[in-house]
């Protein structure tokens, strides 16, 4: 099997020539969540104080981030597609999911976020504690303490939350592979593939947190090259790890 170096060098042989397309369909998709997500800002439904509009504010917001999900598997299956030597050339590849059981990515999907997410609980607790409106310059010593303790319950959340993701990495590219495939089976598949695995993923994902540390020291404006070499290098893990064990599909 191929080391961590070994996959994302790989992904960067796959991106040659490919680089410019890739990047251009990941900042359409940004620009696309991202206005969205403005557009959900300026309605302050947030800040009110009324717990029907707040709750509308997090339906919102739901639906944006299940949207973003289903555009990006668009984003995913042409960056796949390479991996496969097989480059889709087709307009609008961001509806791909909309036309393919749409409800199986978000099964998936919610899945997914809600085992990652329950790790958050108490950085989720301590932000809703915290006042609609917050001044900078004269913070009251509650709300310095709630935002402590949000950030490192936030920060110590994290490594679980990886981990307890590594078995689910590779659904998308199974559901990609057969699309008539169920949610229970797609996630079953990902996670049989995944045994044995999770200390190469994890290799090969911390190999990525320089990059992400740049990205981040950018203004996110790196992670428009980093997501394309991401999914790349998860696509060749699991063409790997599929033609090692092909009987599981």
């Amino acid at each position: 099997m191929m080391k961590p170096k070994e996959i994302r060098r790989q992904a960067r042989m796959t991106l040659q020539g490919n680089y410019f397309f890739a990047v251009n369909l990941t900042i359409s998709l940004t620009i696309f969540t991202l206005a969205l997500t403005i557009v959900l800002q300026s309605t302050s439904l947030g800040e009110s104080p009324l717990p029907l509009n707040q709750a509308l504010f997090w339906i919102l917001n739901l639906i944006v981030m299940i949207l973003n999900s289903l555009l990006t598997i668009g984003l995913i299956r042409y960056l796949y597609s390479l991996c496969k030597k097989e480059p889709i050339v087709q307009p609008w590849p961001f509806l791909y999911a909309f036309r393919n059981q749409p409800d199986t990515f978000i099964l998936t999907y919610l899945f997914r976020y809600a085992v990652s997410l329950v790790w958050f609980a108490p950085a989720l607790y301590c932000y809703l504690k915290l006042p609609f409106s917050i001044d900078i310059t004269n913070m009251s010593a509650e709300v310095v303490q709630l935002l402590t303790h949000m950030a490192a319950y936030a920060v110590l959340a994290c490594i679980p939350a990886v981990l307890v993701s590594i078995p689910w990495c590779l659904t998308e590219f199974v559901l990609l592979d057969d699309p008539y495939c169920s949610a229970k089976d797609a996630l079953q598949t990902s996670r049989r593939l995944m045994q044995g695995q999770y200390f190469r993923i994890l290799r090969l994902w911390l190999g990525f947190l320089p990059l992400c540390l740049l990205g981040i020291g950018s203004m996110g404006i790196g992670f428009l090259w980093i997501r394309p070499y991401f999914y790349v290098s998860m696509g060749h893990v699991y063409l790997e790890l599929r033609r090692d064990e092909p009987e599981v599909l």
